[in-house]
């Protein structure tokens, strides 16, 4: 029986604009391609974009659509406040991992 692919941990930048995004988009893509379950550490993140969390949920979606591990660590009190503000706050909470 194969082993489960190792959860990688990837590190949100502190400003989380439409330029940060676009690049964390190719990573994530290259994961999802490469059947690798990540978890994005969002603790430095000072300044969400509404593209970060529209990208974030997107990915969600996608790694599960392949039944992937996908999740949110330490989210910061500013990416909290970004999900409240546009009223995805529910869905932060479901993106939340604790073991990882």
């Amino acid at each position: 029986m194969d082993s489960p692919a190792p959860i990688e941990r990837l590190r949100l930048p502190a400003t989380c604009d439409a330029a940060a995004a676009d690049a964390l988009k190719t990573e994530l893509a290259a994961r999802l391609d490469a059947g690798t379950p990540v978890v994005l550490d969002a603790s430095d993140v000072a300044e969400p974009s509404v593209a970060a969390i529209q990208l974030i949920e997107s990915a969600s979606e996608a790694f599960a659509a392949r039944d992937l591990r996908f999740g949110l660590a330490d989210p910061s009190d500013a990416l909290c406040a970004a999900y409240e503000d546009i009223g995805l706050y529910s869905a932060l909470m479901q993106r939340l991992v604790m073991d990882a």
